[in-house]
């Protein structure tokens, strides 16, 4: 197995995880100040940061994952490797059917009114636990990336 194709799945790693906790934090933070402006601007670039770097860390990871894994006798020749993808698919299947379309209907609220409506904070709210899920879910598989055991 190449260097090359470790440290590109680190790197992606590393890119998918510091994003999805950057932009959790950031988002958090935003909404404490219940500023409309403050809270449009942190939507709009977690928007676009999920798109440039969780969205690009997160096919680096199965890509590279997925070549890696054929060197250690294929997707489910291994338990650790089975968890992995259960566990990263999880994690994507909430950022796709919940935190995406979440993101974007607060964006369009936020677009409607110039105040943050009771609506918008309930979204808030499932969003915040939502990706808190979402993110803890790939954690484990760092260490089982590291150990390989399970």
């Amino acid at each position: 197995m190449s260097a090359s194709l470790k440290i590109v799945h680190v790197l992606s790693a590393c890119l998918f995880l510091g994003n999805v906790v950057v932009s959790g934090t950031w988002a958090a933070l935003a909404e404490r100040t219940r500023n409309h402006d403050i809270i449009s601007f942190s939507n709009k670039l977690v928007l676009i940061t999920d798109l440039l770097f969780t969205s690009t860390g997160a096919i680096g990871v199965v890509v590279t994952g997925h070549l890696m894994a054929g060197h250690y006798g294929g997707d489910t020749s291994h338990p650790w490797i089975t968890w992995s993808y259960i566990l990263f698919g999880l994690s994507g299947l909430i950022w796709v059917m919940v935190l995406v379309p979440i993101q974007l209907k607060q964006r369009s609220l936020l677009r409607q009114t110039r105040h943050i409506t009771a609506q918008y904070l309930r979204l808030s709210k499932i969003w915040q636990v939502s990706g808190a899920v979402a993110t803890v879910l790939p954690l484990p598989i760092l260490y089982l990336m590291v150990t390989k055991l399970a």
